[in-house]
């Protein structure tokens, strides 16, 4: 008897950018995408530097969490299968806790926020599974808006892992000061 598949929506909630994924799932693990979607949100815009989400960060992220709410209600994503992570902007905003209650209460998306050492995590068995890995080493660097990421490992595991808090919209606003630099 064949199974049948389990859908799932990921959400990463990035301090510039988010993404939808929504995917099917088999008994055997095997995935098949059914939809990627990114989306600029501009969370950490005007605020990243300060610890706080500004009040026009929040609405543009929120237009565009109600815009994925109606894309997984249209492929049929159960409300208990939407996993949404919460990185850099989120976890060091004095607001982020009010930002994630926001978000449930007018989306019913559930936010986790992560520290930098999951993100890292994450991100290497994201590039693993992409299958970009095999036996030699390799440096993985992801540059996100909030934070930078550095992974250094193989197809088998990972040796080492940091995430700093130095991602692109943080240093803009540090020290851009007029265009051009």
């Amino acid at each position: 008897m064949q199974q049948m598949p389990h859908r799932l929506g990921i959400i990463d909630l990035g301090t510039n950018t988010f993404h939808l994924l929504i995917v099917d799932q088999s008994g055997s693990g095997a995935v098949r995408t059914l939809l990627h979607e990114s989306r600029p949100a501009r969370l950490g815009k005007g605020g990243i530097n300060r610890g706080v989400i500004t009040g026009e960060a929040m609405e543009r992220a929120m237009d565009v969490l109600r815009f994925f709410r109606e894309k997984l209600d249209a492929f049929g994503v159960a409300p208990g299968q939407v996993f949404a992570y919460g990185t850099s902007a989120i976890r060091n905003a004095g607001n982020g806790p009010e930002f994630c209650r926001l978000v449930s209460a007018e989306t019913g998306i559930p936010v986790t926020v992560i520290d930098g050492d999951r993100e890292a995590e994450y991100i290497y068995h994201g590039v693993r599974a992409a299958g970009c890995l095999d036996a030699d080493t390799s440096l993985i660097v992801d540059i996100g808006g909030g934070s930078v990421e550095f992974i250094i490992g193989d197809a088998g595991q990972i040796l080492w892992k940091q995430s700093f808090e130095i991602g692109g919209q943080r240093l803009l606003e540090k020290f851009m000061h007029r265009d051009p630099i």
